[in-house]
């Protein structure tokens, strides 16, 4: 008996083992991709992963067929310059779409853009307008932001006991702009000047 025919046999179970390992790994990789295939139907899932290019082709999916939240995250990956180029244009755009379905961050965002004035267009009229639609939703931040316009008459009329009392609402949902503007005016409960009051007045008044 020659060595070939003694090694023989190793040899089969050699390429053997080698298919098993090689069917292994491409069962474990299809396994891989059926699971990054769930986890892509969400875009915030991928977001989470890091995935960003697969995240922002799954929010622009998904805001198209008229999901509010993914037409948010949207705006804020145009506005970011997230796996895409910055594009306020777009950010804005977005934005609006996500307010109109119902976003109070949407609203809440795009009027925080047009307020400052720094990658759009100042435009407080239309802020105010963004802003009231965001409170209508519940969003206190931009309940504050919408009563300090109210209280000096920015981007509308002026209504200074309206203006007030949705600065209080906003403080005691903790947030700090609307505390700093409530002290920074003085307000009394009754919506008129008598002094300096903190944040804990407000809290429970």
């Amino acid at each position: 008996m020659t060595i070939s025919s003694l090694l023989a046999p190793l040899r089969a179970v050699f390429v053997l083992g080698i298919v098993f390992v090689a069917g292994a790994n491409l069962s474990l990789a299809q396994e891989a991709d059926a699971a990054d295939t769930v986890q892509y139907r969400n875009g915030g899932a991928a977001l989470r992963l890091g995935h960003l290019n697969a995240a922002f082709e799954i929010f622009t999916r998904d805001c198209a067929a008229g999901r509010a939240a993914d037409c948010y995250q949207l705006g804020d990956m145009y506005r970011r310059g997230i796996a895409t180029v910055q594009d306020f244009d777009a950010a804005a755009e977005t934005y609006q779409r996500a307010c109109d379905l119902g976003s109070s961050a949407g609203c809440t965002q795009l009027a925080n853009m047009l307020f400052e004035g720094r990658t759009l267009d100042q435009d407080y009229p239309r802020a105010r307008t963004l802003y009231t639609e965001a409170c209508d939703l519940d969003e206190p931040a931009a309940c504050g932001v919408l009563g300090n316009m109210m209280y000096v008459g920015l981007g509308g009329g002026k209504d200074r006991n309206r203006g007030a009392e949705l600065m209080r609402q906003s403080c005691r949902a903790d947030v700090e702009y609307a505390c700093g503007q409530v002290r920074r005016y003085g307000l009394s409960n009754d919506g008129s000047r008598s002094g300096v009051l903190d944040r804990e007045f407000w809290r429970g008044n």
